[in-house]
């Protein structure tokens, strides 16, 4: 058994799959079956969409893909490796830290994500996902600088989308909130 509150909070967070038809109980036309109304009420909202697929780029795309692959789509490619004959300590050193700086960019993707997709998916608070997703702004805007400032000036243009995804979706989901209509 559960508190009152509790009730009253899952109840209101569950739509029932088919709601009360004013028609009659006999058998069901073919308009109430093909309703594009009861579909489109069991989807989540485009922004809401928009944001699992971003989640979901930030842990497979951004996160989980190969380290030099992942430098190199980044904007920031890491230097080829050189026969051990050529190569000194030092040049040795910069690459391992080029390295370990693109895994740490990686694994702070997939940590945000995670966080995306868990506000998302599990606990469905537009505004909150709305708040994480534009927050995004702050390191994509971030990347894109330093790519536009050390890195492949052709990158920068997929810096600029993820700017304008962020700033679109994330406030997009800050504008509605969770029982507000769409339209």
């Amino acid at each position: 058994m559960c508190s009152p509150l509790l009730c009253r909070s899952i109840a209101h967070h569950i739509k029932p799959l088919n709601p009360p038809s004013t028609s009659s109980p006999s058998s069901p036309t073919m308009a109430t079956l093909g309703s594009s109304r009861n579909i489109w009420s069991t989807l989540p909202p485009p922004a809401e969409c928009l944001a699992i697929l971003v989640g979901l780029a930030e842990v497979s795309i951004f996160g989980l893909a190969g380290t030099t692959e992942f430098a190199k789509g980044y904007g920031l490619p890491l230097p080829a490796a050189r026969p051990d004959s050529t190569a000194d300590l030092k040049d040795e050193k910069d690459a391992n830290t080029q390295r370990a700086l693109v895994a740490a960019i990686a694994a702070r993707n997939i940590e945000k994500g995670i966080i995306i997709l868990a506000f998302a998916t599990y606990w469905r608070d537009r505004r909150a996902l709305g708040t994480v997703v534009a927050t995004g702004l702050i390191t994509t805007v971030a990347d894109l600088m330093l790519v536009r400032w050390y890195g492949v000036k052709e990158a920068v243009f997929g810096h600029m989308i993820g700017v304008f995804n962020c700033a679109a979706i994330g406030g997009a989901l800050l504008y509605w909130g969770r029982g507000d209509a769409l339209w």
